[in-house]
């Protein structure tokens, strides 16, 4: 299998990537990653998936696999592609960014038209590139599996709801918002983050990793919110996203809300896609950052503590 993109080629089956026709030296596993977005596409792959899939029969933690996404955007930039590569989909997985997904997936289906029945890959176990199959066997599902995808849902559900009866609570008085403060820190808590996001259900697994290091991660998911919670408490950092409530800049709003307020807080907008005219416009209205990379927003904000 061949994908190919402006002047690059990668050959799944050699594992070689080609610039211009010139060999790049590449790690297999940055292949892997590129085929199995691009045959995930347009759905997002998830980090489980990934892992299992690229690193067949190993234990490795999420931190892996973030360091094979920030390691392949680098070696694709260096290599000269200037455009966005890999979105990361906060708390699920990776996708391939939306044009070149769409180049990849219809360059792939073509090859599949034209090759026939006969490139159907090999269900042979003792294959040496298990990472190439595109159809799996249908098998049945165990009560098992069942029971934990139900428990889950049970789980991000019930986080939901005491995350709205949380911003209910804060918002009845000054009393009642600094025992939720105190209610929700991690005993000896270092600091405080407050993160603003619409789908705080996309952030779970930041916020506990976050919170195993002792510090405080606050969700709210409005700008007036995040002002009055700025105006009673200290919070060493923001986090924000950029879209909100149908409203594509709500983020950079919230940026310069919180400095003409007088607030110096450190603002990071946490977001899929990077580009030149975000940062600019986030860096002059006074924030610190643009982060795509979560190994980079734990950085980050670790550095603070």
């Amino acid at each position: 299998m061949k994908l190919s993109f402006s002047e690059f080629s990668i050959d799944c089956e050699t594992a070689e990537l080609l610039v211009n026709g010139a060999n790049i030296a590449i790690d297999e596993r940055n292949i892997m990653l590129i085929q199995l977005l691009a045959q995930s596409y347009p759905e997002y792959c998830s980090k489980q998936d990934c892992l299992d899939k690229i690193w067949v029969g190993t234990v490795v933690s999420d931190m892996s696999l973030s360091k094979l996404v920030s390691d392949t955007r680098k070696i694709f930039a260096k290599a000269g592609y200037s455009g966005p590569l890999i979105q990361t989909v906060h708390g699920r997985g990776y996708r391939l960014e939306h044009e070149l997904g769409k180049q990849l997936s219809q360059h792939k289906n073509s090859d599949d038209v034209a090759a026939g029945p006969s490139s159907a890959v090999s269900n042979n176990p003792s294959s040496s590139a298990p990472f190439v199959e595109r159809r799996k066997k249908v098998t049945s599902i165990s009560w098992w599996e069942i029971f934990a995808k139900v428990l889950i849902a049970l789980l991000l559900v019930l986080a939901i709801i005491f995350q709205f009866w949380q911003g209910g609570v804060n918002s009845d008085s000054s009393t009642t918002q600094t025992k939720s403060l105190s209610y929700s820190e991690p005993a000896g808590a270092v600091g405080r983050v407050l993160w603003v996001d619409d789908h705080p259900e996309n952030n779970l697994v930041e916020k506990a990793y976050l919170e195993e290091r002792n510090i405080g991660v606050y969700n709210t998911v409005t700008a007036e919110e995040a002002l009055m919670l700025l105006s009673m408490y200290k919070y060493q950092v923001v986090v924000s996203d950029m879209g909100r409530h149908g409203d594509p800049l709500a983020g950079l709003k919230l940026l310069q809300a919180i400095r003409a307020a007088g607030h110096d807080t450190d603002f990071y907008l946490y977001t899929y896609v990077d580009s030149p005219g975000v940062n600019d416009a986030i860096f002059q209205s006074g924030g610190q950052a643009v982060v795509i990379d979560v190994d980079t927003l734990y950085g980050l904000i670790l550095a603070h503590f």
